[in-house]
Order: C-alpha cells, then structure tokens, then sequence
C-alpha cells in the first residue's frame, strides 16, 4: 500500500512539473511567426519620370525677369563696345551697325558689311525687316525691333551663339541701365541729332503704334553715370562712342515711342 502510495506521488509531481513547462514555455508557432520576414514587401515610392532640364528659354526669361526686378549700381560701362561709321558705305545701316557693336562686344569680329549682307531681314513692313537699301541714304528707310530680333536670330542660329535678343519696347531707361548694369548692350531707337522726331505716319504692328520719321536712327547704349547724369553710346553717326545728357537722350527716346532690344549672354545660364 505504501508503495502504491509512492508511484502516485510521484506520477502527480511529474505531471506537475510538465504542465508548469508547457506553461512557461513559448509555442513554437508563435514565436515563428513573430520572428519571420514578412512575406509582403513594403510599399515603395513610386518611380517619377526624370525632370526635364529647363530650355534655354526658360532660362533667358527667368534671367531677363531676375534683372528687370532687380536693382543696379549708380554706374556701369560695358567694356569693349566700338562704334562703326555708316558713312564707310552703309549710309542707311545704323540698326544693322549698332547690332554689329553689341555682337563685337561678346567677342565676335565682324565688319561692317556682315549683318546686312548674311542676317538682316529685308520687308516692305519696316516693322518686320529692312525697308530699302541700308547702303544708300535717300533709298534706304529701317527696322524696328521685331525685325531686328529676328535678324539677331538668324546670326545666333548660324553661328550658334549663346546669346538671346529680347524685344524692350516700352521699357523706361532707367529700365533699361538694370540690363546695361548686368553686361547687356541695349539697341535703342532715337534720332540721329537728337532732337524730337518729326513724324510722317505710323505702322501698326502687334497691336504697338511704329511711327516713321525722317530722322529715325539706332545706336547701342553701353554705359550710363546717374551721379553725372550721362548715358553712353556707340554711334554710327560719325562712328564714335561719346557721352550725351542722360535727360536729353531719354527725352527723345520718350518721344519716339521707347523702342529698343536687348542682347543677353545665355553662356552661364543654368
């Protein structure tokens, strides 16, 4: 009987001990589960196309915005800017050499004769392209801005030019001296002795008034002195660069109908 008592002493301290076991002791499929990689993979950021870098467009217009907004120094003169004589054969010329001294400023070297005879754009619309012959006095009439743009595009294009016109018209001159101030020559339109423009008729272009008159003449402003109030420019009219009265040629400039470009370096654009 004792021993009897015994073995059922000791089968009960056995199974004691095992339920405790199993108590203490994680399930397997637990901890596989909790362990284990998910099986799913985390979502992932979708793939965007690669951006676009900006066209030189997007460039010139953030840069000529960036300008225009911005201030500018009490001086400014550009250097390297050289007057042609449109007596040397181009009697009528003045806009085709006043573009030549704005490009011969970027490092180009050309003469007299190379805008009219490979990029000028030649129109009956004098708004649009070279009314007449630039070599002759009494047969030759201009170009306003459009035109010229357009003949600046033709050089660019075929020399592939970093560069960029853009059409001013309407811009004050103290607009005008932020571009000078920035490295930009400016072809500005004015008369050739300075003094108010006697107008014959107007050409409607764009939705802007052209008026023609018979002193109508281009030069390129490349310097300008606020403190002396003078502006500087290239002058085909005798083929100097000269300082004038700053109130005077802004004067004129005013009365002509403020008509003008701009030739932007797009070099270091980025």
């Amino acid at each position: 009987m004792k021993k009897l008592g015994a073995f059922l002493l000791a089968a009960m301290l056995l199974l004691t001990g095992c339920a405790k076991n199993a108590e203490s002791t994680p399930d397997t499929a637990t901890v596989d589960e909790a362990t284990q990689a998910p099986t799913q993979s985390p979502t992932q950021a979708p793939t965007l196309p690669p951006t676009e870098p900006p066209s030189i467009d997007e460039l010139a217009q953030k840069e000529f915005d960036r300008i225009l907004n911005g201030s500018y120094a009490d001086y400014a003169q550009l250097e390297d800017v050289e007057a042609l004589n449109q007596m040397n054969g181009m009697e009528a010329g003045c806009e085709a050499l006043a573009l030549t001294a704005a490009l011969n400023h970027f490092g180009y070297d050309l003469d007299i004769d190379d805008i009219v005879d490979d990029y000028l754009v030649y129109d009956d619309n004098f708004v649009i392209g070279y009314c007449g012959d630039p070599r002759e006095f009494y047969n030759g009439s201009g170009i306003y801005p459009p035109g010229m743009v357009a003949t600046t595009w033709n050089f660019i294009e075929e020399n592939d030019a970093q560069l960029y016109p853009f059409d001013t018209t309407g811009l004050t001159m103290n607009e005008l001296y932020r571009f000078v101030d920035e490295g930009c020559p400016v072809l500005v339109w004015t008369t050739y002795d300075r003094n108010s423009p006697r107008i014959e008729q107007y050409m409607e272009y764009d939705g802007i008034d052209y008026p023609w008159y018979d002193t109508e003449h281009c030069v390129c402003l490349f310097g300008y002195d606020l403190e002396d109030n003078e502006v500087k420019i290239a002058d085909s009219w005798g083929g100097v660069e000269k300082w004038e009265d700053a109130d005077r040629f802004e004067k004129v400039y005013d009365e002509v109908g403020r008509f003008s470009m701009v030739l932007m370096d797009t070099s270091k654009l980025k």
